[in-house]
C-alpha cells in the first residue's frame, strides 16, 4: 500500500503541486484550455488502458507461480496496449473535424497525448499481480520529479504553456520504458511470443471492466467535456482547478487503498467468498472512515486551499471545492464496493450495466442542469452519480453476492 501510495504521488500529486506555480503563470483562461486538453485526452487513455488495470492484475495474481501464463499474459497485455495506442492516435488525428477547441491548438493536444507512449510501457498491473511494487514505485518518483522541475524551469511565461504538457508526456515516456526493462530483465520474461489464446484471454478479461470505465468516465471526465460546450476558458479554469484538488486526493487516498487490496482481496474469494466479504467489510470500514474526515476538511478548509494552491486569481473556484468536497468520501466506498466486491466476487458482468445507468443519469442531468442552474449543476451531477453506483452495487451484493457466497 505505500508502495502504491509512492506510485500515486509520483503520477498525479507531484504534477499537481506544480500548479501553483503555473495556474499563476498561464492564468485562468489558459490554465482552462490546457485543463479542457487534458480531460479529451483522458478518453484516449481510458482506451489505452483497457481495463487491464484490474483484469490483468488479477490474472497475474492468480497464475503468478505459473512462469509459463505470467509470460505469455504479459506480452499478450504490451501488445494489445500497443495496437489500441495506434488507434487513439487515429482517433486523435479525426477530432479537430469535430471538436472546434482541438481544431484550434492541435499541438497542444498531440503533446499531450504522448503521455499514452508511456502508459502503455509501464507495466504496473504486473508488478501490482506480483506485489513487487517499490522499487519502481521510487524510480517513477524519481523520473516524475525531475519532470516537474524541468517544467518549473523552463515554463516562465504564458506563451509557453504547450510546453507543460509535453514535458510531462517525456517523463511519462522515459518512465514506462525504464520500467518495461527492469521487469522484462528482472523477471526474466522470456523473449517475445505471439500466444492467439492467450490474447483473447486477456482481451475478454479486460472487456468488462473496460466498458464499465467508459461508463465511469462518462459520470467523472465527461462533466468538465459538456461543461466545455457552456462555459468560457475561465469558468474551466475555475473548475478544474477545483477538480484536480478532489482528484488528487482520490489518486493519493482512494487508488492506493482499491489497488493494493485487490491482488488480496482476489485470492481471498478464491480461497473462501465469506472470508474475502468479511475482510471487504473491514476494509470498507476504515477506508471509508479516512475518507469521510478527508471530505469534512475539504469543505471547511476551501478558502484556504484555493488561496494557497492557485492564488486569489482563483477565488470563484472556492464554491466549486466546496460543492465537490463529499466526492472522495462517496469515490472511496463506491471503488471498493464495485472493483473489491463486484470484481473478487467473479460478479463484473454486473459493472458495465450500473455504469451505463449512471453515465445516462449523469450525463442527462448535466445536459438538464447546466442550462437551468448554471456550472454548479456539473458538481450535483458528479456527486449523485456516485451516490448512486453505491446504492446499486450494494444491492447487487446484498442479493447476487450472497448466493455466490453461499455456495
Amino acid at each position: 500500500m505505500v508502495s502504491l501510495g509512492v506510485l500515486q504521488v509520483a503520477n498525479y500529486l507531484i504534477p499537481f503541486l506544480v500548479l501553483p506555480i503555473i495556474s499563476r503563470i498561464l492564468g485562468a483562461s489558459l490554465f482552462g484550455s490546457v485543463s479542457y486538453a487534458q480531460n479529451i485526452i483522458a478518453y484516449l487513455t481510458l482506451l489505452v488502458n483497457y481495463g487491464f488495470e484490474y483484469s490483468a492484475t488479477r490474472q497475474i495474481s492468480i497464475a503468478r507461480d505459473d512462469k509459463a501464463k505470467t509470460d505469455a499474459i504479459f506480452w499478450s497485455v504490451i501488445t494489445a496496449k500497443s495496437i489500441l495506442l495506434l488507434v487513439s492516435f487515429a482517433v486523435l488525428a479525426l477530432l479537430p473535424l469535430f471538436v472546434p477547441r482541438v481544431a484550434c491548438d492541435p499541438r497542444l493536444y498531440i503533446y499531450t497525448a504522448l503521455a499514452n507512449i508511456g502508459i502503455v510501457f509501464f507495466p504496473t498491473w504486473y508488478l501490482q499481480g506480483v506485489q513487487q511494487m517499490d522499487k519502481m514505485a521510487w524510480a517513477n518518483f524519481t523520473a516524475k520529479l525531475s519532470g516537474a522541475v524541468l517544467v518549473l524551469c523552463l515554463v516562465r511565461e504564458a506563451s509557453a504553456y504547450r510546453l507543460y504538457p509535453l514535458l510531462m508526456s517525456i517523463a511519462s515516456i522515459v518512465v514506462g520504458i525504464g520500467a518495461m526493462i527492469y521487469v522484462v530483465r528482472h523477471f526474466g520474461i522470456r523473449s517475445y511470443t505471439y500466444s492467439k489464446d492467450t490474447m483473447r484471454e486477456v482481451i475478454h478479461a479486460g472487456t468488462p471492466i473496460f466498458l464499465n470505465n467508459v461508463f465511469v468516465a462518462l459520470y467523472t471526465t465527461a462533466n468538465m467535456t459538456i461543461l466545455g460546450i457552456y462555459a468560457a476558458d475561465q469558468v474551466l479554469g475555475f473548475f478544474s482547478g477545483a477538480q484536480r484538488l478532489i482528484q488528487a486526493l482520490i489518486m493519493v487516498l482512494v487508488l492506493p487503498v482499491s489497488m493494493s487490496a485487490y491482488p488480496e482481496i482476489s485470492r481471498r474469494f478464491v480461497e473462501s467468498k465469506k472470508e474475502g466479504m468479511a475482510f471487504l467489510k473491514r476494509v470498507i470500514l476504515i477506508a471509508g472512515g479516512a475518507a469521510a474526515l478527508v471530505s469534512l476538511l475539504t469543505y471547511l478548509c476551501a478558502p484556504l486551499i484555493i488561496r494557497i494552491m492557485y492564488g486569489a486569481g482563483f477565488a470563484p473556484a472556492v464554491i466549486f471545492l466546496r460543492w465537490l468536497s463529499p466526492i472522495p468520501l462517496l469515490v472511496m466506498v463506491a471503488t471498493l464496493l464495485t472493483v473489491q466486491g463486484l470484481y473478487g466476487l467473479g460478479l463484473q458482468k454486473w459493472a458495465p450495466w450500473v455504469g451505463l445507468v449512471l453515465a445516462v443519469c449523469c450525463v442527462g442531468s448535466n445536459l438538464l442542469l447546466l442550462p437551468a442552474i448554471g456550472e454548479i449543476g456539473v458538481c450535483i451531477s458528479w456527486m449523485a452519480a456516485e451516490l448512486l453506483e453505491c446504492i446499486l452495487v450494494g444491492i447487487i451484493l446484498l442479493t447476487k453476492g450472497r448466493k455466490v457466497c453461499s455456495i
